[in-house]
């Protein structure tokens, strides 16, 4: 679910219900939310590291 909500560029219908539905085998609602979200953030930390250039996990 991670990789297919995170290439966005070159999926665009993104995590399909066959994605979705193998996830929620796994997670509940409560659990499925957590893991949106903290792909969402890891995805916005990745933009901002890249935008100012400064890979993750560098040191200043």
């Amino acid at each position: 679910m991670t990789e297919a909500a995170t290439r966005l560029a070159d999926n665009p219908t993104a995590v399909s219900d066959e994605i979705w539905n193998a996830a929620a085998d796994h997670y509940d609602e409560k659990e499925l939310s957590a893991i949106i979200l903290m792909i969402a953030l890891t995805n916005l930390f990745n933009r901002l590291n890249t935008t100012v250039r400064q890979p993750a996990g560098a040191t200043w």
